[in-house]
């Protein structure tokens, strides 16, 4: 009997046991469910900070490299309309984004400042470059002159917890970074394209100027992917191939059609592709003609418009670019050329087709033997080359292959190449969310 009542006593307080460890589980389990909930409106809030913020971000950057602040201005704008209660806890910075498209772990130096420029001060090694897949990054800061093309914000919000406050947490907080840059921004450009370069190779460029151009002919095909983007060529002046041939005499300002197949599987420059071999032996001719390339109303003989608008297709962006080291001086058959090769420019212009200028040693140059517009002195050849291109301002100064518009300079004694990837970048005119490399 005692064995039994001893049995049950021990029975009876293992009952209690657990009754106080059933409602000890209660609490824990009633803990366990409010920190869920709790965390479920902590990720719910901070997805829609990141929601805002990538919008607010690529918003803001629309407005680079031209005006860093107005694209503060905007992702600030962009993100209070969205959630007011994000007052005061925005902060905008800036990065300079280019390629390293050999992953060597540097920059490549043809897309400073063709892309954007940290400033001579910031040097070209990494660090203090920050590199990975593919990309370099660099803290940008315009009001010292920097030329940016990436906007950083990063947003903070405050959490209202709905149980956490039954133990003294009433908030939380969360923050998120979130990077949008304008243009190539150190990648190869994307999406169809058909494109024609018009390269000059008149005597007033010396073999030196010609073998600069043709080079940088070469990058920007590097630079371009044949499965999406369509190359041709034309000269000034006319020829036939490689060799000059005035049109009078049937030369052809069209040299090479659109074409795909100047890069082999390898993704190397496929040297016996037509495009690729008549850059490269292209020869100088007399006769600076910077409307007929463009539209040929004076001879009739193939030019860029006519190729472009015969192999047209939906959905694909057109471009012509046009690099020029003089003044027009024909057709003969006009009086005013400098006229007639901006006509021919504002005719592609209206057709749809994005017209690109460079123009190579043209200081103190101008259009002096037209009788029309162009007659004053005060209508240089970076005025005309300048008016040709899309919504772009007659500069020439520091900045100008780097403010966003048509137009391009280089002196004679700069390299090329970064010129003509600047303005193949200009055909990406919208921004894009990226990622920047760690740490940077």
């Amino acid at each position: 009997m005692k064995l039994v009542r001893r049995m049950r006593d021990r029975l009876e307080g293992d009952d209690g046991v657990i009754l106080v460890l059933a409602a000890l589980l209660i609490v824990v389990l009633f803990a366990l469910a409010a920190l869920a909930v709790d965390i479920a409106l902590q990720t719910e809030d901070r997805q829609e900070l990141w929601n805002t913020a990538d919008a607010a971000t690529l918003a803001g950057a629309s407005q680079l490299p031209d005006d860093p602040e107005g694209a503060a201005a905007e992702a600030f704008r962009f993100a209070l309309d969205n959630d007011p209660e994000l007052a005061g806890e925005l902060v905008a910075t800036y990065r300079c984004i280019v390629g390293d498209r050999d992953n060597d772990g540097l920059p490549d130096l043809a897309d400073i400042p063709a892309a954007c420029d940290p400033g001579s001060d910031f040097g070209t090694t990494a660090p203090p470059w920050v590199c990975a897949d593919g990309k370099c990054s660099a803290v940008c800061f315009p009001a010292e002159g920097d030329t940016c093309n990436t906007l950083v914000m990063e947003l903070k919000s405050t959490v209202d917890y709905a149980f956490a406050p039954v133990i003294g947490k009433d908030t939380g907080e969360t923050g998120v970074v979130s990077a949008a840059c304008r243009g190539a921004c150190g990648s190869p450009l994307t999406g169809p394209l058909d494109l024609i370069l018009v390269i000059d190779r008149t005597t007033s460029m010396s073999d030196a100027d010609l073998a600069n151009a043709k080079a940088a002919s070469r990058a920007l095909l590097n630079f371009l992917d044949p499965t999406q983007q369509r190359v041709g060529l034309a000269a000034i002046n006319s020829g036939d191939g490689c060799t000059g041939k005035l049109p009078e005499s049937g030369g052809r300002w069209l040299l090479v059609g659109l074409s795909t197949n100047y890069k082999n599987a390898a993704g190397d420059l496929n040297t016996a592709s037509s495009l690729v071999s008549t850059i490269d032996c292209l020869e100088k001719q007399t006769g600076t003609d910077l409307g007929s390339p463009i539209s040929d109303e004076a001879y009739g003989q193939p030019d860029a418009l006519s190729h472009l608008l015969a192999f047209r297709k939906p959905g694909v962006k057109q471009a012509i670019m046009l690099l020029s080291d003089g003044a027009a001086n024909h057709p003969d058959s006009r009086a005013n050329h400098c006229q007639y090769a901006l006509d021919m420019a504002n005719k592609a212009k209206a057709q749809g087709v994005e017209m690109f200028t460079i123009g190579f040693g043209i200081a103190g140059k101008a259009c002096g033997d037209d009788t029309g517009d162009y007659t004053s002195a005060g209508n240089s050849v970076s005025h005309l080359l300048a008016a040709m291109a899309n919504d772009s301002g007659d500069n020439c100064g520091a900045g100008e292959n780097s403010d966003g518009d048509n137009f391009f300079c280089e002196p004679k004694s700069g390299d090329l190449s970064k010129v003509f990837l600047a303005a193949a970048s200009q055909l990406v005119t919208g921004s894009k969310l990226v990622q920047l490399p760690p740490g940077a």
